[in-house]
């Protein structure tokens, strides 16, 4: 199957049917569907996807693997190279966006590119993503001559900002009781093209709080917006969102 993910053409029929077989698992244990968004009952799918590779390692490390560990545990480096690439953001913007912005579907198909594409040292993993990115960028150009040609009206500007965040106070969702260790807060900006004000929304994702205090390995999120929680949102919060917000449309 040709997508933008793909680096390699030497590859051998077993290689790219271990990819399948662990792109399958992978999406079994997350209980995915195509459909299923990446931010699915609060949680990230990415981040969860990533966390139960590892746990699989550690699994087959300790020589107690559960069923379909030892598949699972062929993805380790995929999730290294997804880890440093693009959760620490080191990748270029063009291939940040488009891994970002992969359905969890589709995200397990990319790490099992990544399984196929051989990316185990820093050097490959490096030239995997720069030419992810060339490959975008003259895809984003090619449409972008098409798209010119098309008569289009405007009806609404969005930005978003991915920020990564540390020491941050717990954030509380009484509707649902959960409370969360925030690790990154995803803040998406929208104006409709007959607007004067800009609205946001802010998926705040983290680790759970137990309720003996105790900060857990699972991942959570918790969505909030200006229409319902301008006046609710917490002041570290609202700094970002003031801070971050388009200076101009």
């Amino acid at each position: 199957m040709q997508n933008a993910t793909e680096t390699l053409t030497n590859v051998t029929s077993a290689e790219q049917e271990a990819a399948e077989a662990f792109a399958a698992r992978l999406r079994d244990a997350l209980e995915l569907t195509p459909a299923t968004p990446r931010f699915h009952r609060g949680r990230d799918q990415h981040h969860r996807a990533d966390q139960l590779i590892r746990l699989a390692r550690e699994r087959v490390r300790d020589q107690a693997p559960l069923d379909g560990d030892f598949t699972l545990e062929a993805g380790y480096t995929a999730a290294c190279a997804w880890h440093r690439f693009i959760y620490l953001e080191q990748a270029a913007d063009a291939a940040l966006e488009h891994v970002q912005n992969l359905s969890p579907w589709d995200f397990c198909q990319f790490l099992g590119d990544l399984v196929v594409a051989r990316v185990k040292t820093g050097t490959a993993q490096d030239r995997y993503f720069s030419e992810l990115a060339a490959r975008l960028d003259a895809t984003a150009r090619a449409t972008a001559d098409v798209v010119a040609t098309v008569d289009v009206e405007p009806l609404a500007q969005q930005h978003t900002e991915i920020l990564r965040l540390a020491f941050t106070p717990y954030l509380a969702d009484p509707v649902f009781d959960l409370r969360i260790a925030p690790y990154v807060v995803w803040i998406t900006y929208r104006r409709e093209a007959d607007a004067t004000e800009t609205t946001w929304e802010a998926v705040v994702s983290g680790n759970r709080v137990l309720p003996n205090g105790v900060v857990d390995m699972d991942a959570a999120s918790i969505t909030l917006c200006s229409q319902t929680d301008q006046d609710v949102s917490p002041d570290w919060l609202a700094s970002l969102i003031e801070k971050y917000v388009p200076g101009s449309w």
